[in-house]
């Protein structure tokens, strides 16, 4: 009877399922047509101008509650004073 050599590997580990989720996210980055590239930019811009929209509205009208606290402050003391910083408030020239 004659012998051969067998050369048994050992087993290959399995991928971490992270690792594969990620590989597929780039794959398909790198693979998606320019079209849709462009409408991804076209969607995170779009995004991104809505929230600083917002995010001017709302300091608008943190600098408008700023000015109405300063005017209340001043009414007892300086009360001409307050009536131009409550003015400013109501028309909105806060800035």
């Amino acid at each position: 009877m004659s012998m051969q050599k067998v050369s048994v590997m050992p087993p290959l580990r399995a991928f971490p399922r992270g690792a594969l989720w990620l590989r597929g996210a780039v794959e398909w980055l790198v693979g998606v047509e320019a079209r849709m590239r462009g409408e991804l930019t076209a969607t995170l811009e779009a995004v991104r101008t809505k929230l600083a929209i917002e995010r001017a509205a709302r300091r608008e009208a943190r600098s408008r509650a700023d000015l109405f606290e300063l005017a209340r402050r001043y009414q007892a003391t300086q009360p001409e004073f307050a009536k131009d910083l409550f003015a400013a408030a109501a028309t909105g020239r806060a800035r």
